[in-house]
């Protein structure tokens, strides 16, 4: 008996296992799909975008910042002309550090950017099709993905926009729907964290699209390492969040959305396949995922309204203009809602009618792109171009400290410098989070560090701590020092407030220990049942 036990519980295994590999040929096809459309980024040199050369340039900033010990990593000394900025404690991080990890391989700037873009692309459908398999059988499963891979605007993301965050949190959320589905639920944890600091607006909308997903699907099984992710990402979030008010973002409008409104219809209007599945709405028949289709189609019809001129209302608030920007950005949403759809759709057929309508839905997608491919371009530059650039990389400076009245437009000249007063400066060290000095002072001076003030700088002289002045049109660093010989060093590191947001994200990885060591025993148990 328990010999025969034995053998059907292997025959079941194999049996699953062989279902597995089966759909390992429709991801090897979504593979070709999805390397078809990034052939553009294999050309020599860097893809000409929007953003593309700021990403990269924010990268090497954040990299010397990196490698110089600062972490979490806040203030970029390099940029705003070499006077710092902070826009690292306000915006998306996470291609910043995955980027520099990547960069301890040697691996150059650009090649890096392009590799984190590439590799969203292919996580993105790869789990798209993965997630959609534990709804529909394996080509549904294939068309939804297979259209994600050549969808308007996550096209116009990699190729026009360069947006290096939004299409690292399309793949982060991919991976947590799978996750969902699949059990996977001990990883939804860090893949929480990672899509918090992935994008701002995007962890925004795809955040409150998985708590109402949990809930149409009722597994709040993930609501607890939901939480715990959210948890894990307080070193980013809360100092982000709270810190807005030392900085110009609320008083500057970065863009105006009626601007790009015709821009949003046009990709709306490439998009319409996705809003094809709504026909089911007038089949009278029912089917066991009526909640997830009205979920998803309600979504899509949102999406629709808001980035058009129908969602006129929504773009003129200063809400949107402030937080999302760009009405096309609302678009993203289509990401997860429409391959599912047409999945859905396309799963609603059988035999060689499925087929065709699954061909037709990419070939409408692949061709309304093709022409859009084919005019990508791209540039070669020596990676000392981007390691130079001392750009905010930011459109308005929004993140300009509200203290610098007149934002400096050209490199000082000296790091560290006698501002008032008369001496000697010797023994200069200098690194992107601390520079220090010996000087001989001949009466009491003010030493100013050509840097812009932001909370978490302070100074020593002689290792006592010394008030830091910043009351001057530039917001740079200054102290009064008395007549003699001492020593003055100038740091960044983390406030009193960014050390709890950075304990309250110690806390959540002791958290998550907990849970999977709890997952680990619950596991456990259950086979010692069986």
């Amino acid at each position: 008996m328990p010999l025969r036990c034995g053998c059907m519980k292997f025959s079941l295994n194999i049996f699953v296992y062989m279902k597995k590999f089966q759909d390992i040929y429709f991801v090897a096809l979504l593979v070709l799909l999805t390397g078809f459309v990034l052939i553009p980024l294999l050309k020599p040199g860097f893809i000409i975008t929007d953003d593309g050369d700021w990403m990269v340039i924010r990268l090497t900033a954040f990299y010397q910042a990196f490698a110089d010990g600062q972490f979490p990593v806040r203030f970029l000394s390099r940029l705003n002309n070499n006077y710092g900025y902070p826009v690292s404690n306000f915006l998306y991080p996470g291609f910043l550090y995955i980027g520099s990890f990547l960069h301890l391989l040697r691996l150059p700037y650009p090649f890096i950017i392009e590799l984190i873009l590439g590799g969203s692309v292919m996580v993105s459908v790869v789990c798209a099709f993965l997630w959609l398999r534990t709804f529909f059988s394996r080509f549904p499963s294939f068309i939804g993905a297979g259209t994600l891979a050549v969808s308007p605007y996550f096209l116009y993301d990699i190729y026009k926009r360069g947006s290096v965050g939004e299409l690292l949190a399309t793949a982060v959320v991919c991976i947590l729907f799978w996750c969902t589905e699949s059990g996977f639920v001990w990883f939804i944890s860090p893949i929480t964290a990672l899509l918090l600091i992935s994008h701002n607006t995007l962890a925004l909308f795809f955040s409150a699209l998985f708590l109402l997903y949990i809930c149409i699907r009722k597994k709040f099984d993930v609501l607890i390492p939901f939480i715990i992710g959210v948890w894990i990402a307080s070193f980013f979030w809360i100092p982000a969040l709270f810190e807005q008010t030392f900085v110009r973002f609320d008083a500057v409008q970065v863009s105006n959305p009626l601007h790009y409104l015709n821009l949003s219809e046009t990709l709306l209007y490439m998009s319409l396949p996705f809003f094809v599945p709504l026909v089911c709405f007038f089949r009278r028949r029912k089917n066991h995922f009526e909640s997830e289709f009205l979920f998803f189609s309600v979504l899509v019809i949102l999406a629709g309204v808001v980035s058009s001129m129908l969602g006129i209302i929504f773009l003129k608030t200063s809400l949107f203009a402030r937080y999302v920007q760009f009405p096309y950005r609302v678009l993203s949403v289509l990401f997860v809602a429409g391959p599912w759809l047409i999945g859905f759709f396309v799963s609603l057929f059988s035999g060689k009618k499925q087929i065709w309508i699954g061909i037709a839905f990419i070939a409408v997608f692949s061709l309304v792109n093709v022409p859009f491919l084919m005019s990508v371009k791209s540039v070669v530059r020596e990676e000392g171009f981007y390691l130079t650039n001392e750009g905010t990389t930011t459109v308005q400076d929004e993140y300009m400290p509200r203290w610098v009245i007149k934002k400096p437009d050209i490199r000082a000249d000296k790091r560290l410098e006698i501002f008032s007063g008369r001496g000697v400066i010797s023994n200069l060290s200098s690194s992107s989070n601390k520079t220090e000095a010996d000087m001989k002072l001949e009466e009491e001076s003010v030493i100013q560090l050509n840097t812009v003030f932001y909370p978490g700088w302070g100074a020593l002289v002689d290792r006592k701590p010394s008030t830091v002045f910043y009351s001057n049109m530039k917001g740079l660093m200054q102290v009064t020092v008395p007549q003699g010989i001492h020593h003055v060093s100038f740091e960044f590191r983390e406030t009193v407030f960014r050390y709890v947001a950075d304990t309250l994200s110690g806390i959540g990885v002791l958290l998550y220990g907990i849970y999977l060591l709890s997952c680990l025993i619950r596991n456990g148990k259950k086979r010692i049942r069986i």
